[in-house]
């Protein structure tokens, strides 16, 4: 039997993230592990730009990233601000570890819509620093042990 997707056009997986109070200290872990240089540190979109909603409201949130880039899939580490936030809740309640799987979409209005009705509200979203894109995290903690994240790039866009 084969289950229908909720998610659209079968959309590839991007990313595994992680999310840490450390984030050069889990980073070089990491690259020891794998044997992979450290990456630079990256940062969330600057509030103005980024244009957040978190559970509804405007914040003004931020973090850091570090991003180890594979051949198909990036694993990538995020030290949120002190801010309520998606990545903060979700260090603050369980430590440490595991925060999101993310999937590219071609259109992130209708798989928002279909997350939502399977249950999944949206916690966050926002626009990326480049300009080029925005992300929406959903929450699948009890169904995953953690959440959903969309990136819809402007250049893979749907028509809407």
């Amino acid at each position: 039997m084969t289950a229908t997707a909720i998610l659209g056009d079968g959309e590839e997986l991007l990313q595994i993230c992680f999310v840490t109070h450390k984030l050069e200290e889990s980073a070089a872990w990491f690259s020891q592990l794998t044997g992979l240089p450290l990456p630079p540190v990256s940062y969330a979109a600057d509030p103005d730009k980024a244009q957040a909603v978190y559970r509804g409201g405007p914040p003004r949130i931020g973090c850091r990233i570090m991003m180890f880039h594979f051949a198909h899939i990036d694993l990538e580490f995020i030290e949120p601000g002190p801010e309520p936030s998606a990545w903060r809740d979700l260090l603050e309640s369980r430590g440490p570890g595991f925060h999101h799987l993310a999937f590219k979409t071609r259109n992130l209005t209708r798989d928002t819509a279909a997350l939502e009705a399977a249950g999944h509200p949206m916690l966050q979203r926002g626009e990326f620093q480049s300009g080029t894109g925005r992300y929406a995290y959903f929450d699948t903690e009890g169904a995953l042990g953690g959440l959903i994240e969309l990136l819809e790039f402007d250049r893979d866009k749907q028509p809407q």
